[in-house]
């Protein structure tokens, strides 16, 4: 039996709570579609502006009447929204139509899937990173996994934290283990439980 993943259950409280699910969509998922914008050629500002269309069309009434037919993973809806809304961008660019919230993209079918993108996963991956890290407590474990991943060396970090270079290896073990953890629950937060597995070896060459 198919069973809706919890930020499915979420984004279907818009009407009832509409600033706090948009919120959360934003907080959790701006910064993939925003660098995959710019990653397109697009310009910083249009690439906030194709972030906040496709978050308003997630949300919007004619998305959410196919959330019970959508069984694909969240990720690749959001892709397919998001070539969408940017197909839809330069189109206005070029006719000179500033006005950005024409529903020019949403003719014929809304789009539920997109073949996958390597480069969108990295940029997934890499916010999923940058969410779990946000969320764990800054110990000296996650404190030694920060500065190793800015480039430090096992014994630049021992040094700045005035450890053993031994105690920065059980440390760095330590904090991928919770990283790794936090990383799988974030997934879990928008796969269906029967997909999480899926979606974690999809994603792997990334991690």
């Amino acid at each position: 039996m198919y069973m809706p993943s919890t930020l499915w259950t979420t984004i279907l409280q818009f009407h009832t709570h509409p600033d706090r699910v948009m919120a959360f969509l934003v907080h959790r998922y701006r910064q993939p579609v925003v660098e995959f914008s710019l990653v397109q050629g697009l310009s910083a500002e249009d690439a906030e502006d194709v972030a906040q269309e496709v978050f308003i069309r997630v949300c919007s009434d004619r998305f959410l009447k196919k959330v019970d037919q959508i069984r694909t993973r969240f990720r690749n809806v959001l892709l397919a929204v998001t070539k969408r809304v940017i197909i839809s961008q330069r189109r206005h660019q070029t006719a000179r139509i500033r006005d950005r919230r024409r529903d020019v993209a949403l003719e014929g079918d809304i789009p539920t899937a997109s073949p996958p993108d390597p480069e969108f996963d990295r940029l997934w991956v890499k916010n999923l990173v940058e969410q779990a890290m946000e969320s764990l407590d800054a110990d000296v474990a996650m404190q030694a996994l920060r500065l190793h991943l800015k480039g430090l060396s096992y014994q630049q970090v021992a040094e700045a934290l005035g450890k053993k270079a031994t105690d920065v290896t059980n440390l760095l073990h330590r904090a991928r283990v919770r990283l790794r953890r936090e990383i799988e629950r974030l997934i879990a937060e928008y796969s269906p439980r029967e997909d999480i597995d899926e979606e974690i070896a999809a994603l792997r060459r990334f991690l």
